[in-house]
């Protein structure tokens, strides 16, 4: 939905036309608007994956991290890395 999203900001439709052109909902369409404005105004990608460096010493238990929505993380015991990963919570 934000490709379309862009591909609408890029035309010259109105959001009412762009909506029946796709085939989409006006409502529908407005939540994904604000969803990709609210994208845009943090640092995260739109897709919500951020790059990590998981290289740490070998030979280190691994540390769990479970985020709410019930993403599993494991990485090496290094605390700037952890550090880094609780902060995308």
């Amino acid at each position: 939905m934000l490709v379309l999203v862009d591909q609408w900001k890029s035309s010259q439709s109105t959001q009412k036309q762009f909506c029946a052109d796709h085939d989409l909902k006006a409502s529908t369409f407005a939540y994904w608007i604000a969803k990709h404005k609210r994208a845009g105004s943090n640092s995260e990608p739109a897709g919500g994956f951020v790059g990590v460096d998981v290289s740490g010493p070998s030979g280190s238990d691994p540390v769990r991290i479970t985020y709410p929505n019930g993403v599993v993380v494991s990485c090496p015991a290094d605390l700037p890395l952890i550090s880094q990963l609780i902060r995308l919570a």
